[in-house]
């Protein structure tokens, strides 16, 4: 339980593992804290993104494009708060490997500008709790306050810095 008296559900964690381990079942998960708990409000697989390229060589373009409308959409604009886990996959040139496929999956606590002060503070204090309950410590993370910081182009920027040529 986080300091501000969150719990977090247990489907948040099962779910999360079949992103992150195994089948991959999904491609991103948006969670939402409803009555005092962190929830999945929203787990999306790779065949409801109806994407048909190949997301290595487009690096997640269209499906992280899919994923930004669907978060939109879920917080009224970006007036309201939320957590989501996406699977990112882009290409990178490692030395001595050459040009490498890469999945990572990404972290993001959306606490927008335009979001109510009390709920700002409840998800900024209840982070804690989701990312210990999925082990963020291998994601990269990412705290949003506004649409722009969710862009295609900053996110690859930053993953491709971070694990090219290491």
């Amino acid at each position: 339980m986080s300091t501000s008296g969150v719990a977090v559900n247990a489907d948040v964690q099962s779910t999360f593992m079949r992103l992150s381990e195994g089948k991959k079942d999904f491609r991103y998960i948006i969670f939402k804290i409803e009555e005092r708990e962190v929830v999945v409000e929203s787990a999306v697989t790779q065949d409801e993104l109806g994407n048909t390229g190949d997301d290595y060589e487009t690096c997640s373009k269209e499906a992280f494009e899919t994923f930004v409308k669907d978060l939109n959409t879920r917080t009224d604009n970006f007036t309201d708060c939320r957590y989501a886990v996406f699977d990112f996959k882009f290409t990178t040139s490692r030395a001595g490997a050459g040009i490498s496929k890469m999945d990572k999956i990404v972290f993001i606590q959306l606490c927008p500008d335009g979001a109510p002060i009390k709920k700002k503070m409840v998800y900024a204090s209840s982070a804690s709790a989701i990312k210990a309950s999925l082990g963020t410590g291998k994601m990269l993370q990412f705290q949003v306050s506004d649409e722009g910081e969710l862009s295609h182009r900053e996110l690859l920027s930053k993953l491709t810095e971070k694990y090219a040529d290491n």
